[in-house]
């Protein structure tokens, strides 16, 4: 009898062992797996530190273009505005180079009415010097905006005063009172007139038998 206890105990001690033995080898196994998983994370970790590491590089990199592309702008800006009065002040110191000539015509004609008590002289000298001062701005590209006997044009006409005739069409520009200018097609300022707005009686006169 005490053999066959030693027996079962020795049974016992070896499933105890056997049991042991076995959850030793999982948890080893499951410990070498956490291992592996710390160790892709660590990899990953680095990976993703090297990808922020080039992206901050790279953002860097922009922003330097950027604050190049920003400060070339801004000399672009600049140079092309000294460029830009450059040109309008060439294009002043041409037009009164121009207009010097006229200037002596004018006084030339002043004088001559000074000394002669003939107005006809100074009439003459006025006109020639106002056809050659037309002549320099028809050449620069200005232009009468015609006016009396035309239909009215809001766009071109600028209407001060309203008459009633009937001998006239209604919405004709039957006097102009100053002349208006474009400079190659742009209104500088439209003709002031007198627009004729025929009535209902002088519609009727027009229509009556003479």
């Amino acid at each position: 009898m005490k053999e066959e206890g030693k027996v079962k105990k020795r049974i016992s001690y070896k499933k105890e062992y056997l049991k042991l033995k076995e959850e030793l080898e999982f948890k080893e196994k499951e410990l070498e797996d956490t291992q592996k998983k710390l160790s892709f994370a660590e990899k990953k970790i680095g990976d993703l530190e090297k990808d922020l590491a080039s992206a901050d590089k790279e953002a860097e990199e922009y922003l330097d273009y950027l604050k190049r592309l920003k400060a070339e702008f801004e000399n672009y800006k600049k140079r092309i505005s000294r460029e830009g009065k450059k040109v309008a002040e060439l294009a002043i110191e041409d037009l009164i180079k121009q207009l010097l000539p006229v200037m002596d015509d004018l006084e030339r004609a002043l004088n001559s009415a000074r000394h002669s008590k003939d107005l006809s002289i100074l009439t003459e000298g006025v006109e020639m010097v106002l056809n050659q001062l037309k002549s320099l701005l028809k050449k620069q590209g200005l232009e009468e905006i015609k006016a009396e006997g035309e239909e009215f044009n809001p766009y071109l006409h600028e209407a001060v005063m309203q008459v009633s005739f009937s001998k006239y069409p209604d919405n004709l520009v039957v006097e102009e009172m100053r002349k208006g200018y474009k400079l190659n097609d742009k209104i500088l300022r439209p003709a002031m007139v007198k627009v004729n707005k025929r009535t209902d009686k002088t519609k009727r006169d027009n229509q009556s038998p003479r």
